[in-house]
């Protein structure tokens, strides 16, 4: 009689990684856990990515700029946003840069590319917290500031870098985190209800 084994993929193991986080954050559990969890899964994703000539570096940026300079050409930036002259400056400078990008627009027709150092200093960045909860033999005196970790910040990035390379979703758990960023979302509200996130 052979024994039967079970295997998991890569793309499998952070989707499951993932949906495990969600629900650590939800309960919600340690952090610092869920940001280990979280950061294991997104760090798939950034391979499984580049193994596909994608950069999820890059995606990140555009990510980042584009939903805010779309949102500059349709009037919608919220009240936080357009009374900080410098941060409004800025933004009127990327859409002169960015003209591809409308009031129309859809994130899925634009394309960016970052150079290696920008690259570099993505994931440097972002690893920051995650490097320091699973190393310690060049810093075993140092500590982390928890304001350092921003779990629902790292979940999104995980939940769109997985949408970019598979076929399916991520369950139940996957809805109920995009309904929760949605709702704390103030271009999504609708009336006098608020919802803090």
């Amino acid at each position: 009689m052979t024994n039967a084994s079970l295997h998991v993929n890569k793309l499998s193991a952070a989707k499951r990684q993932i949906r495990a986080a969600i629900r650590m954050f939800f309960r919600p559990e340690d952090e610092l856990a869920v940001h280990t969890v979280a950061a294991a899964a997104y760090g798939l994703l950034k391979d499984i990515k580049k193994a596909r000539g994608m950069s999820e570096a890059a995606d990140a940026h555009l990510t980042s700029i584009f939903y805010v300079v779309r949102d500059y050409h349709r009037g919608i930036l919220p009240s936080h946003m357009t009374s900080d002259l410098d941060f409004m400056n800025e933004v009127r400078r990327l859409a002169d840069v960015l003209s591809p990008i409308t009031a129309d627009s859809k994130l899925s027709e634009v394309r960016v590319t970052i150079g290696p150092a920008v690259e570099r200093q993505y994931w440097n960045d972002a690893n920051k917290a995650a490097n320091f909860l699973k190393h310690a033999d060049r810093d075993t005196d140092q500590a982390l500031c928890l304001d350092a970790i921003n779990n629902k910040l790292l979940l999104a990035k995980c939940c769109c870098a997985y949408h970019d390379v598979a076929p399916d979703d991520l369950g139940n758990e996957g809805f109920v985190f995009q309904a929760f960023i949605t709702a704390g979302n103030e271009s999504y509200k609708l009336g006098n209800s608020s919802f803090d996130a």
